[in-house]
């Protein structure tokens, strides 16, 4: 479905003005929407990543393209650049996300004592500041948002609905926490004496570097002592566990239902699938990328592609997994070997059994 915005009036040429690249056809064509290439109307900018995608049905279809080659059978206006799908973000980025005037600070805010507050930020109802919170310029709380004392919110941050964070946490500029994270809860840590759990107390924190997004329901635990640290850039998707003292290099991208143990570091750039689970003290090197649901029990030399449970180069697995629909008959292919090559002991051991001598008869003369 196009993401129609009819108050939206703009024309290519301010498009191009914005991405940069090479314009063909009319720039004071107007576009009031932005669309997938099936769903593009007269009035819509679309994009095409690759040539595959040109041959979308309707791809000719839309007010103007942006394209990663100028593709001459569509006869649309185009803007070629070399990564359509980033111009296409920048321009939803830039002319289509609303930007809400400051609302200022709601009458019912609790705030504790030594509060600063920084100018044109929007603090919904409900939300409750500790002592000494420190809460940065243009910075909107949601109704709901709770930050502990001694805790840091950087410029520009968005904290949704329900947001907690806890005392002594650290949260940079431009980050966005999505609704029902947590960040700076009790880390996983106990020992155990005379058949009990005892809890160690969990004095570090949690700091998140500047740019980084946690989707909704992540949950991050403040460090047994030191920080858990999520760097620059690194984006999180839902319902991911980060435990205490784990470091998250920059620009990481961490997928949905991910387990991260206690004291893991990861590289810079390093891609985690859906559901992967991640062992206690153990580094996973830059540029890494783990595959969905992989099990990973060892650390990680950089740039290489991993999978499987226990975690294995890529190829090994695809091999693997390429046999397991042949077991049964690979199985039976086995049993069928060893009862022939029983038969085939048993023929041998036949003929090279020596012969028994008859005994020579005695005379009776």
């Amino acid at each position: 479905m196009a993401a129609s915005a009819p108050s939206i009036q703009l024309t290519l040429a301010q498009v191009h003005q914005l991405v940069g690249g090479e314009l063909h056809g009319d720039g004071n064509t107007r576009l009031s929407a932005l669309a997938g290439l099936g769903d593009a109307n007269t009035y819509s900018l679309s994009f095409v990543a690759n040539d595959k995608a040109g041959k979308t049905p309707g791809a000719g279809n839309a007010g103007a393209l942006l394209v990663h080659r100028h593709l001459a059978e569509l006869p649309v206006p185009q803007i070629v650049v070399a990564n359509p799908q980033l111009a296409f973000a920048q321009t939803a980025q830039r002319f289509f996300v609303p930007s809400a005037p400051p609302r200022g600070i709601a009458d019912d805010l609790v705030r504790g004592t030594e509060v600063e507050i920084g100018p044109d930020v929007s603090i919904w109802p409900f939300v409750a500041l500790g002592d000494r919170v420190r809460v940065g310029a243009r910075v909107t709380l949601y109704p709901g948002v709770f930050i502990g004392s001694d805790s840091t919110i950087g410029d520009d941050s968005i904290l949704y609905p329900n947001v907690v964070v806890r005392e002594g946490c650290s949260i940079g500029a431009r980050v966005i926490v999505h609704s029902g994270s947590v960040i700076g809860s009790d880390g996983f840590g106990y020992v155990q004496h005379q058949g009990r759990h005892h809890k160690i107390p969990q004095l570090g924190g949690v700091t998140i570097e500047d740019d980084v997004e946690l989707g909704a329901n992540v949950t991050i635990d403040r460090a047994t002592l030191g920080q858990t640290v999520i760097k620059t850039g690194t984006k999180v998707d839902n319902l991911v566990q980060i435990a205490h003292n784990v470091t998250v290099g920059a620009h990481s991208i961490v997928v949905a239902q991910v387990g991260i143990a206690g004291s893991t570091t990861i590289g810079r750039h390093v891609m985690i699938g859906g559901q992967a689970g991640l062992a206690d003290h153990i580094s996973i090197g830059d540029q890494v990328m783990i595959a969905a649901r992989a099990g990973v029990n060892r650390s990680l030399e950089p740039n290489q592609i991993v999978s499987g449970a226990p975690v294995m180069p890529h190829e090994i697995w695809m091999k693997a997994q390429a046999v397991i629909p042949r077991l049964p008959e690979l199985r039976q292919l086995v049993r069928n070997l060893e009862q022939r090559v029983a038969e085939l002991e048993g023929k041998l051991a036949l003929a090279t059994k020596p012969a028994q001598k008859k005994p020579a008869r005695r005379s009776t003369q």
